[in-house]
């Protein structure tokens, strides 16, 4: 992995009657301090929040990427 490469995953699960979504890093997994989190009513709206999230993140650093100026 370089420097730019940051591996996220996604988990999904249900607590009673409350769908509950996050991001996190591989590195660093610790449910206590996401990245990002939600609480949804169901299944399907947490794992559409939860793509949303990923699709959202990804363009962020592509974003960064392509601001970063050229080390000579």
């Amino acid at each position: 992995m370089n420097g730019t490469e940051i591996h996220l995953h996604a988990r999904i699960f249900r607590t009673g009657t409350t769908w509950y979504a996050d991001v996190d890093n591989d590195l660093d997994p610790q449910p206590d301090n996401p990245y990002w989190y939600g609480l949804y009513h169901s299944q399907r709206t947490a794992i559409e929040a939860v793509c949303a999230r990923l699709a959202a993140f990804n363009l962020e650093q592509a974003e960064r990427l392509n601001h970063q100026p050229l080390i000579a």
